[in-house]
Parts: structure tokens; C-alpha cells; sequence
């Protein structure tokens, strides 16, 4: 698997594996597990998360003079705003979100210092693979990808910023919006306190422990932060999936014999409840008996459940984790069978992130997939309603369709264009 794709902290709805689960798990307890920032960073903006680990590529990016000085006027406008600003949020806010021109300054200072230094040329060329992950163009330069993938991540930050702390509506209000109210004093008393400390942090770092800030830490500190403050973690909940939830399969891949089936995985997609405390909705419950049934057949070795924590907005529940332990427990499918998908909050992204596993895990790309869903559901997948949709949201089909074989049942081939990062949505980049 990828590992820029694994690598800011709020608690989730599961606690372990689910290799052997006797009893049905309370979401709330003491055994939650908490999410990194440096999770979340990662999974949200991988570039950046990968300048931050590269040493040679941080020391260039702090101590050249341009960059420098950006750094310092952000951390003067931050420290202005806290003074400043009082119960005005969108005044806090706006002095951590970049501006068009220091958009233009640090790509051209990033272009100049690509021209006239390996170590940012080397990275470029040993960091971008596969460069699907950060461009829907293959033909791009190195160059103007990692230029094209800072601007998009500085207007994503915006965009965080935009949406959890001053309540701009995101693409899906029903359940993606922030949890506060903007302007309540006690939203305002929480920026209050993010800001503040923000800089008691960058007061009391030692370069020596954490290298000197980069011109773009302080606005990706932020952001991360009111994704965590806002309990919209999403993006970071069970990962990594190749050695946790996902072992039990991911250990099968590699020994098989692919050509004694059709398919390679049967895609189940998940079905949110609209009714607080239920587990797994009843659409839900009918898709994975559909799904086992092509299991039975012997139509692929692997069962691949697929959505997150959606329906209602802000469950503690997961529908790939749950269709999983509903697969396990009233249908005696082993974990070895198994592959979750827990981040898709929409049919669109239920696609996209199944293929993003199928070439994660090295399953053979070019073998369809099975999708199994109801009637409605598969109907609709092949409308041109849904893929004009999946256009103008993805930018780009992450399936080609084939063959509809029944009801229930469609063939699709991955495209590579899936594995595209989009913090756009941060909650499923």
C-alpha cells in the first residue's frame, strides 16, 4: 500500500479490530481510539505531511529568505488577530487563511527553488509516486505538480477554515457541516484558545526538537485543529487500514490463484441509517445479504463493504464497519474475506474508494469488481444522472461500467484516477 496515504484529536466509535467479536460494542466507551494530527494531516494534504518528514527539503523550504519572511508576517498576523479581533471569528479566522497573492509568492518561490536545488528535485521525483495520488494528469512535470498540489492544498485549508470556523456550508450541509454554532460565545471562547495557543506553541518550540516552522504549519495546524474541535475526524478513523482492519485480508492477496474467479472483490455499498442509535439500517442489512450471496457463488474472494460515519450526521457508527460485523456474526464470513472501506460518504466515493483499494493492495486492476446493491442503487450508478454527478464532484469517473448481469449486480473497472487526493472534501479526501 502507499504509505503517503497513511500519514491532527478526537475519539471514534470503535475500539479494535474486529477479528472475533462476541458482543455487540457500545460506541461510547473508554476503549475509543483517538486520532493523531499527523494522521489527519496525512491523509488531507500528503505533500505537505511528506515536506514535513523530509529533512533535507524542510531545512531548504525554512531558511530560504522569501519563505522565511512569509512565515513570520503569518505568525504577526496571527498574533495581531488574537489581540485584535475580540468575538470576531471571521477576523481570527482570516489571518490564517491565504491570501491569492501569497498563493502566487510561494508557488513562485517554490518554482525558483525547484530550478536551482536537487533536494527539492529529488524529493519531487521520489515523493510523487504514483503521481495519481496528486495529479489527474499524467503528463504533468514533477514541477507543476508539486506547485499544482500546493496552491489546491492552501485553498483547501481556506476552505476548512472557511467551513468549520465561520460555518460557510460545505458541498453536503445535511452531514458534513461543523458541529457549533459560528457565532456563539462558546464557539468564540474555543477560536479564542486555538489561536492563543498556536502561538504559546511556536513561543515554546525548540528548532532543535521540531525544525522551524514552515511558511504553510500555522494554517495546517489550524485546520487539522477545527476538524478535531468540530468532531470531524473522519478522515483519520481506523487508518492505517492495511494493519489494522483490513490485516486479515490484505495477508490473502498476495497467494491468490485470481484466475478460479470472475471478479475480484463483490463492492457492497453501505446504506445509512436516518434513525439515531441504529446500527446498521435495513437497506443496509439487504445489500449484504445480496452481497453473500455472490460470496456463496464463488463470484470473487473477497467481500468489500464500503461507507463511513454518515447517516445521521455525526453517528458513532460505521456503515462498512458495521455491514463487516454483520457479515461476521449472522453469516460465518471470516475476516480473511473481508476488505472495509470506511471513509465514503456518498455513492460516488463508495466507487472511488473501492477502486482506491484494489490498487492499494495490489489486486489485479485490470479483473472487474462485482457491485452488489439493490435494484434502485445499481439502477441508479448507470444513469447519466449519476455520472454527470460523479464529473462535476470527482472530476473524473472512478469506474468504467460494463455488463449490468442482473437486477442486483454490475460489472466495473477501476481507474487509476481514484487514488487522487482531494481535501475539497476533507472528511474523505
Amino acid at each position: 500500500m502507499h504509505k503517503r496515504r497513511i500519514s491532527l484529536a478526537l475519539a471514534l466509535c470503535v475500539a479494535a479490530p474486529l477479528g472475533a467479536i462476541a458482543q455487540k460494542r457500545n460506541p461510547f466507551t473508554a476503549e475509543q481510539a483517538y486520532v493523531k494530527e499527523s494522521v489527519l494531516a496525512g491523509r488531507d494534504f500528503p505533500l505537505l505531511s511528506s515536506i514535513l518528514e523530509d529533512a533535507p527539503v524542510r531545512d531548504l523550504l525554512a531558511h530560504d529568505a522569501i519563505l522565511r519572511a512569509a512565515t513570520g508576517e503569518r505568525w504577526k498576523d496571527v498574533a495581531e488577530a488574537s489581540r485584535t479581533c475580540k468575538g470576531d471569528l471571521q477576523c481570527k479566522s482570516k489571518s490564517l487563511q491565504f491570501t491569492p497573492q501569497q498563493i502566487d509568492d510561494v508557488s513562485a518561490a517554490l518554482h525558483r527553488l525547484y530550478e536551482g536545488n536537487a533536494s527539492l528535485r529529488n524529493f519531487a521525483h521520489s515523493k510523487l509516486k504514483p503521481v495519481a495520488l496528486f495529479s489527474l494528469d499524467a503528463s504533468q512535470t514533477e514541477e507543476s505538480v508539486v506547485i499544482d498540489t500546493w496552491v489546491r492544498s492552501a485553498h483547501d485549508m481556506n476552505q476548512i477554515i472557511a467551513t468549520y470556523a465561520n460555518g460557510t456550508a460545505p458541498r453536503y450541509p445535511e452531514i458534513d457541516s461543523m458541529t457549533y454554532t459560528s457565532n456563539s460565545k462558546t464557539f468564540a471562547s474555543l477560536m479564542t484558545i486555538l489561536l492563543d495557543d498556536l502561538i504559546v506553541e511556536e513561543a515554546s518550540a525548540s528548532p532543535r526538537l521540531t525544525g522551524d516552522t514552515l511558511f504553510f504549519e500555522p494554517t495546517l495546524r489550524f485546520s487539522v485543529r477545527l476538524l478535531q474541535s468540530n468532531s470531524r475526524d473522519e478522515a483519520g478513523r481506523l487508518w492505517p487500514l492495511d494493519t489494522g482492519e483490513n490485516a486479515n485480508a490484505v495477508e490473502q492477496i498476495a497467494s491468490m490463484q485470481w484466475a478460479k474467479f470472475p471478479y475480484s472483490v463483490i463492492v457492497i455499498p453501505g446504506a445509512g441509517s436516518e434513525v439515531a442509535n441504529v446500527s446498521l439500517s435495513p437497506w443496509g442489512r439487504e445489500r449484504v445479504r445480496l452481497g453473500v450471496l455472490a460470496y456463496r457463488l464463488g463470484r470473487a474472494p473477497f467481500i468489500l463493504v464500503t461507507g463511513g460515519f454518515v447517516h445521521p450526521s455525526q453517528t458513532p457508527y460505521c456503515e462498512a464497519l458495521e455491514m463487516k460485523r454483520y457479515l461476521m456474526e449472522v453469516y460465518a464470513i471470516p475476516a480473511t474475506a473481508i476488505l472495509l472501506e470506511p471513509y465514503a460518504r456518498h455513492t460516488t466515493t463508495n466507487l472511488r474508494n473501492a477502486s482506491r483499494e484494489v490498487f492499494d493492495y495490489r489486486i489485479p486492476s485490470g479483473k472487474p469488481m462485482l457491485i452488489v446493491s439493490d435494484e434502485s442503487q445499481i439502477t441508479y450508478i448507470q444513469s447519466a444522472t449519476f455520472l454527470d454527478r460523479t464529473r462535476n464532484e470527482l472530476g473524473y469517473l472512478p469506474v468504467t461500467l460494463s455488463k449490468r448481469l442482473s437486477p442486483t449486480e454490475l460489472e466495473a473497472i477501476p481507474s487509476i484516477k481514484s487514488l487522487f487526493v482531494d481535501a475539497g472534501d476533507p472528511l474523505d479526501p
